[in-house]
């Protein structure tokens, strides 16, 4: 690595300071909020169980598709949700859930977001990717507080919130610096922070819409 690019600041630094505001709109969306402050009902998480297999499951197949070699460098099978979101949903919804209209106009925009990456900007997917990945790290906070509201037990409906057990903060130091060592110096370092910010902002929306079905 030159020392023009040595001296940029790394990627994984500029996302979470440059998507600060968008997370933060995240976080207070409605859901979290039921979540850590009470009121969560069986059909919200459902809902949000429902809405992030069908971009996850999206996502996914995008990244594990796609020839771009940043993307490739970063992407393995063993950060796959999709699996265990099946498993939760099988438990606790057998057969599906029909989102409400607003929710699902939103998880319809998110999943036109990465067809257009995929299509456009391959690497970009690597924006999406760090928010839902980073999602774990909450998850791991928000998971007691789901399971106490709705009677669930670790092997029913919390695969996807525990997903990586206790090695929660291990895997996501790992998929930092993988990220950092693929992206960093690729140019695309500008619009893959430009999709995680679209990224917050479109979870924010579909999260919004579950709290507060029409």
């Amino acid at each position: 690595m030159s020392s023009a690019i040595s001296e940029l600041p790394c990627v994984m630094d500029r996302l979470r300071s440059e998507t600060r505001p968008h997370h933060d709109r995240a976080e207070q969306s409605g859901f979290g909020t039921l979540v850590m402050e009470g009121g969560l009902q069986m059909e919200h998480y459902v809902a949000h169980l429902t809405a992030w297999r069908r971009i996850l499951s999206h996502l996914e197949t995008a990244l594990r598709t796609s020839s771009d070699q940043v993307v490739q460098a970063v992407w393995h099978e063993e950060l796959a949700k999709a699996p265990a979101l099946d498993a939760d949903l099988d438990a606790l919804s057998p057969g599906g859930l029909h989102l409400n209209d607003a929710t699902a106009k939103a998880v319809a925009s998110f999943v036109s977001m990465i067809d257009d990456l995929k299509k456009h900007d391959p690497t970009s997917l690597l924006g999406i990717l760090y928010v839902l990945e980073g999602s774990t790290m909450g998850g791991s906070v928000m998971k007691p507080r789901i399971a106490d509201q709705l009677g669930l037990e670790e092997d029913r409906g919390l695969n996807y919130y525990g997903v990586y057990g206790n090695q929660v903060g291990v895997r996501f130091k790992a998929f930092r610096s993988s990220m950092a060592e693929s992206a960093n110096g690729s140019g695309a370092e500008d619009r893959i922070v430009e999709a995680a910010k679209s990224t917050f902002d479109g979870v924010s929306d579909i999260l919004f819409a579950i709290a507060n079905p029409e």
